[in-house]
Parts: structure tokens; C-alpha cells; sequence
């Protein structure tokens, strides 16, 4: 008898425990392309407020077009926070900055290429 009632309150708590989850949905977003001059353009992913959500460029190469410069995810919470910075160069990406439980975690183009291997 006393399993039983273990088994129960066990499926109780894990249950209640799978409703506290965040639920995360990927959500589309209005992109703004602007030309720049020669083959770069300027982007904007505008949410469904008008917000800028993440910005950047692109780079043109033939039918291709490359993430290139600096592109900045923000913040859903705080406007204009940045939460993750990342450099391209023509679709090569060679940084990244981001915000993880509050601390700053970086990589270079090193690491990651050998996290990509």
C-alpha cells in the first residue's frame, strides 16, 4: 500500500513539475532589408509591437545572401538590452557574445569552429 501512494505522490510531483516549465515558441518576425551600397544591406526583425528584435547585415554574393558585420539579438524584456552580439564576415562567423544566467560567455572563431567539428 505504501508504494502505491509513493507512486502516486511521485506522478503527482512530476507532473506538477512538467506544468512549472516554460513553454518556448519561435515566433516570426517582420524583416526589414535596407540596401546599403554595393552588396550590403542592413536588416531588422521587427516584432509584432514594431520592436526591433535583432538587427544586422547581409552581405549579397550571386542568388546568396550572407550574414555579414555585426548582428545583435535584444532582449524580449528590457527594449534595446542586448543579449547576444555576433560578427560575421560574409557568412563566416567569427564571434559571438552572449548572455547566460546572467554572466557573459564568449568564443572566438576558433572555438567555435572546433564546437561545430
Amino acid at each position: 500500500m505504501k508504494n502505491i501512494i509513493s507512486v502516486i505522490l511521485l506522478a503527482l510531483l512530476l507532473t506538477t513539475g512538467l506544468k512549472a516549465q516554460q513553454d518556448i515558441t519561435n515566433q516570426k518576425h517582420e524583416r526589414v532589408i535596407t540596401h546599403v551600397e554595393n552588396n550590403l544591406y542592413d536588416v531588422k526583425f521587427l516584432n509584432e509591437k514594431g520592436d526591433v528584435v535583432q538587427k544586422g547585415q547581409y552581405w549579397r554574393d550571386g542568388e546568396s545572401i550572407l550574414p555579414h558585420g555585426t548582428w545583435l539579438l535584444f532582449s524580449g524584456n528590457v527594449k534595446d538590452k542586448v543579449v547576444t552580439k555576433a560578427t560575421f564576415d560574409k557568412g563566416e562567423q567569427l564571434t559571438v557574445e552572449t548572455f547566460i544566467n546572467g554572466k557573459l560567455v564568449q568564443a572566438d572563431q576558433q572555438q567555435l569552429a572546433a564546437k561545430n567539428n
